[in-house]
């Protein structure tokens, strides 16, 4: 009996001493993962836990050169619900314009517009170089 009360206060003990940080950032959380098989009844040991890093946030990557998206109207899909992000450069002045969003962004040669929002609504939307009307992508917007 006291060795398996030692093994439940280790167990507590672990699971208190290796608790994530609220204070992590967005982009570098971890998740955590808990093995919940009980230990072996002779050994004694602790449920493991292990740290696993998330993997980058997919950032989809359009490029304009001479006021065309390089290699063609490219299309970009994501599931409802998922963060969309979006990096646009330009060798031209304009406007980002992600229709259906109704999101704009201004863009200069050699700068970088960048998007961030939650696919909220389902669905087909363009995206455009506003000013010469042009588009450089499609967004789908699954269920």
């Amino acid at each position: 009996m006291g060795l398996i009360l030692a093994a439940i206060a280790v167990a507590v003990a672990a699971f208190v001493l290796l608790q994530p940080n609220d204070d992590d950032d967005e982009d570098t959380r971890t998740a955590q993962t808990t093995t919940t098989e009980p230990p072996a009844p002779d050994d004694g040991e602790p449920t493991a836990t292990v740290e696993v890093p998330n993997p980058p946030p997919r950032v989809e990557r359009i490029r304009v050169v001479g006021g065309e998206p390089a290699g063609g109207v490219k299309t970009i899909t994501f599931e409802k619900g998922e963060q969309v992000r979006l990096a646009v450069s330009s060798d031209v002045a304009d406007s980002v314009h992600v229709h259906g969003y109704d999101l704009f962004k201004d863009v200069a040669p050699g700068a970088v517009a960048r998007f961030r929002f939650p696919a909220r609504i389902e669905g087909v939307f363009e995206i455009e170089l506003e000013d010469a009307h042009t588009p450089i992508a499609e967004l789908v917007v699954e269920p």
